[in-house]
Parts: C-alpha cells; sequence; structure tokens
C-alpha cells in the first residue's frame, strides 16, 4: 500500500474496546522514533468497574482534565455531560500554535458530537486546512464510514486499533513524510 499523501488516518474500532489505549501505545512508539506528537486523548475514567466519564490529556503539555461525567441517566446518547473545562483544554491542544511543530495531530474521539458540527469538529476542519501534519482520528467502527464519506476527498486511510501492525503502518507513514520533507 501507498502512504506518501495520507494526510488523515481513520483509528477504529468498537465502543470502549480500546481505541485510545491503542493511541497512546502509538503516541509512545512515534515519540520514541523522534516524531512530535500533539493533540488529545480522552481516556475513559473509572469508578471500580464502573464507566464514570472520560477525561481530556494535551498531548504535549500533558495537562489533564475532566471531559464528560456520567449525568446518571440511563439514557446512553444522553449519558454523559461534556465539561466546559475539558472542551477547552481540547480545543486548545488542537488549535494551529499548539500543533504547528507536530508531525502527527491525534483527535480522540471523532463521534457523534462531532459528526453534529460539534466538539472537535471545527479544529479538526481548521488542521486540516492549516496544518502540514498528518491527522488521526479516533472513531468508532459504526461512524467510520460516515466520517470517511465527510473527508473523502482527503487521502487518508483506515486502521484497525485493536491490531498491533496498525502502530507500524502509522510509523510508517510519518517516515514517508519525513523522507518526502527532505
Amino acid at each position: 500500500m501507498v502512504f506518501e499523501r495520507t494526510r488523515l488516518i481513520f483509528w477504529t474500532g468498537r465502543k470502549h474496546s480500546g481505541k485510545t489505549t491503542g493511541a497512546a501505545r502509538l503516541v509512545k512508539a512515534a515519540r520514541a522514533k523522534g516524531y512530535c506528537i500533539a493533540g488529545l486523548l480522552a481516556p475513559a475514567v473509572y469508578h471500580g468497574s464502573t464507566l464514570t466519564g472520560f477525561d481530556a490529556v494535551d498531548l504535549q503539555s500533558r495537562q489533564r482534565t475532566a471531559l464528560a461525567r456520567d449525568n446518571g441517566s440511563d439514557d446512553t446518547t444522553g449519558r454523559f455531560d461534556f465539561l466546559a473545562e475539558g472542551l477547552r483544554l481540547g480545543n486548545a491542544s488542537l488549535r494551529a500554535a499548539s500543533t504547528k511543530s507536530a508531525d502527527l495531530v491525534v483527535v480522540d474521539e471523532f463521534g457523534p458530537l462531532e459528526m453534529n458540527c460539534q466538539g472537535w469538529r471545527q479544529a479538526v476542519e481548521l488542521l486540516l486546512q492549516s496544518s502540514e501534519a498528518i491527522i488521526l482520528l479516533v472513531v468508532r467502527r459504526e461512524l467510520a464510514e460516515q466520517v470517511q464519506h465527510l473527508y473523502g476527498n482527503i487521502a487518508s486511510v483506515r486502521l484497525a486499533a485493536a491490531e498491533a501492525e496498525s502502530i507500524d503502518t502509522v510509523i510508517s507513514i510519518l517516515e514517508g513524510r519525513r523522507q518526502q520533507v527532505r
């Protein structure tokens, strides 16, 4: 497969299947190879074995704050309330000033909010217009086709977050980009 033109990576998996954990492993592996990584991760927060929310982690500053918390609703579509502080940190981590030297920008996650033009959607649109970095969108498998269709005019690849070789594929894409710049 030829990845030279890849600008967008869809990092996919089922809901709660380890997409963020896989993305964190990817960040560590890419940094070990000398790549600059920016963006955000949204790791799950548990109390015992109960999912209680998600945090936002800025991959440059490593600042962490609450992003969403369980509101006690049985409605699975509205189970979490998003918090202003977490949204601010996430959007700040995706701004041009925060990502200008990045080789890879991780956006965890691009989901239902973004499909409704909320969440990280505007930041992703700006990054795709202004950044030279490769953008990695963490996407639930059931939304992957819709997101791919949304960005159908951008050279992209879809990778399974749970497959170990997906990390190697991203590193290969980054290496190819590095060689193009030289």
